[in-house]
């Protein structure tokens, strides 16, 4: 990044007299603005050193100050506002999804100022400042359909309230003079201290996808920085701080579902951000967690930081609520523990939910799949695409699974939160091997639901053909026959650590163990006994590999003390609520323990 010098600018000096005396020299070459009676010229400083013609100088050297801060459109100075500072944004919280602020954004502590922009006496929008550096962390906008022109006549402005905290909210155009009021210079950025440049391309793009498929309700947009210790120095006095990114996200959750698919998997959320670089300064667009997850190894940004309300993503939260029917008893097993950053995902095929699952990005593979059992012929349904979860890339609205994209850049963005077909393609050893299987359901939808990546694990080849999908077949005609009510199933792995590896990364983990169990409450009685005994709870595990990894079948509770020994769960780890004994067989036990006789003692 190309820096202002502090030598000093010397106006009106002989170019050629100092450049022969060995001096650098500072050129300044001014722009004039428009003819609006409060325009000020734009100027760029370049340090030439000796030896440097003046016109190679200034050309070679002006180029990248254009894009020395990317972050013009948050310039301290914004234009067309006015302003209220605050330990809130309640005065401005209409700019805000679900009119909540980001939260985990930090600056320098003690100098952040809340602001409500304002110009006009109204409102505009929401800007989190940080005085000591000069500059704002994000702006927080509600996004206007446009035709993408700029008021290239309208005057910078300053905000008086960080100047001066007894005048109103309006903004004020800034002083006309190349030497502004210590007040004004000491609380914020001037014109001076700027070179100018944008990254007006990607905002354009942004403009006319929210123009065009951004339908019905606002959709909210927050523009912020990455800080680095880097300054803008005038006059060696450190001025502003230098961004070492600029990020933008926006939010509409009501988009048009009919939209192309290489724009519509970027609904109802995504991101961006660049780096403020002379070299490398692309823009580079990702989904809204993978821009959360750069975000947070950035300085100034705590491991909580969230850009919009949670609730945008209704499917992935703190629970299973919105799929608790596929739970027995509406519960999801007790005791799992460590489950900082795993996503309880409400699977969702064609707008409604088919089962649940907790996933986990790290290993980008699914640690249970939880579903109710639909009796079936059990017949596969081959030769259907594999799908992806948006919910965990985009926080997709609707949170229907979706067909992979062709697109590499649209593949790319979704490598981080979960695994994408290359994962598997040169993985000779396993195949995907289904957590809900397909021959588990029986409709149409809830069949084609089963194949999406979210709810498949690598299976050595060898285990699943020989050994897993047979021991599936034995239990979908148990259930089939003797299951009279609703059977909930729970499938899910143990893990080591084994990875599959793409490009020398690690990509997917390995299963150690395969295991599965279910809970049929209301089962026949007269079953024979060698299944009777099974019932109304069984499990069963295997080693997902080529030796030694013949079926057990055992009880559920056997089953569960295998998880806690390999698995990070707590010692009361507990697949079914009260161990799916029937609630009519807690009362006939209860009922006979009060009425029984006391035993009679023998002497």
């Amino acid at each position: 990044m190309l820096k202002p010098s502090p030598a000093r600018l010397v106006p009106g000096a002989d170019w050629a007299a100092l450049h022969s005396a060995g001096r650098p020299v500072v050129h300044e070459d001014r722009t004039v603005g428009s003819h609006h009676p409060h325009s000020h010229s734009r100027f760029t400083r370049v340090l030439c050193m000796p030896g440097e013609k003046k016109e190679v100088c200034t050309q070679a050297k002006m180029r990248p100050l254009r894009v020395y801060l990317l972050a013009l459109l948050l310039l301290t100075g914004i234009w067309l506002s006015g302003a209220s500072v605050s330990d809130s944004f309640k005065d401005c919280s209409q700019f805000l999804y679900m009119r909540a602020a980001p939260t985990g954004i930090d600056g320098t502590r003690g100098s952040l100022k809340r602001i409500c922009q304002r110009y006009g006496d109204k409102a505009r929008y929401a800007t989190l400042y940080d005085g000591s550096r000069r500059l704002p962390l994000y702006s927080a906008y509600t996004f206007k359909k446009n035709n993408g022109k700029k008021r290239m006549d309208t005057p910078w402005m300053y905000e008086p309230q960080l100047a001066s905290g007894n005048e109103g909210g309006n903004m004020k155009v800034l002083p006309p003079s190349d030497d502004p009021e210590p007040l004004i210079q000491e609380s914020q950025a001037v014109l001076e201290d700027y070179s100018d440049a944008t990254w007006s391309s990607y905002l354009d793009t942004v403009r006319h996808r929210l123009n065009n498929f951004c339908s019905r309700k606002q959709s909210y947009v927050v523009t912020g920085v990455t800080v680095s210790r880097a300054t803008i120095r005038r006059g060696n006095e450190d001025r502003l701080g230098i961004p070492n990114h600029l990020w933008l996200a926006y939010c509409c959750p009501q988009f048009d579902r009919n939209s192309p698919y290489e724009v519509r998997f970027m609904f109802p959320s995504y991101g961006a951000y660049a780096l403020n670089e002379q070299e490398g300064h692309g823009v580079m667009e990702v989904p809204l967690k993978t821009l959360e997850s750069f975000l947070k190894k950035q300085t100034d940004m705590d491991s909580n930081l969230a850009i919009f309300y949670k609730d945008l993503n209704p499917s992935v939260d703190s629970s299973f609520r919105d799929c608790s029917r596929f739970l027995y008893r509406g519960l999801a097993p007790r005791g799992l523990r460590g489950t900082r950053g795993l996503q309880k995902v409400c699977q969702r095929y064609g707008d409604k939910a088919r089962y649940a699952t907790l996933y986990d990005p790290a290993g980008r593979i699914p640690l249970f799949s939880a579903y109710t059992f639909k009796r079936s012929n059990g017949e596969s349904r081959d030769g259907l695409p594999w799908m992806y979860e948006p919910q965990l890339s985009s926080g997709s609205g609707t949170g229907n699974m979706q067909p992979f994209p062709r697109s590499p850049s649209s593949l790319l963005a979704l490598e981080e939160s979960q695994a994408v077909l290359a994962d598997y393609s040169d993985a000779v050893l396993y195949e995907r091997g289904q957590l809900n299987p397909d021959q588990h359901q029986a409709s149409p939808g809830d069949k084609d639901s089963t194949y999406t990546l979210t709810n498949v694990v690598p299976q050595s080849k060898e285990f699943l053909h020989h050994h897993w999908l047979p021991y599936l077949e034995d239990i979908r005609k148990r259930l089939n026959n003797y299951c009279r009510g609703t059977a909930y199933v729970i499938s899910g792995v143990t893990t080591t650590g084994n990875t599959i590896r793409r490009g020398n990364v690690n990509r997917v983990g390995v299963p150690k163990h395969l295991w599965t169990a279910y809970c049929c409450p209301d089962f026949d009685p007269s079953a024979p006994y060698e299944l009777r005994y099974k019932f109304p709870t069984y499990a069963a595990y295997g080693l997902n590999d080529v030796v030694d990894n013949i079926v057990t079948e055992t009880s559920t509770k056997s089953m569960e003390m295998l998880v806690k020994r390999e698995m990070a769960v707590d010692q009361d780890f507990q697949l079914f609520d009260g161990n799916c004994v029937p609630e009519v067989y807690l009362s006939f036990i209860a009922a006979g323990t009060k009425n029984s006789a006391p035993v009679q003692k023998h002497t």
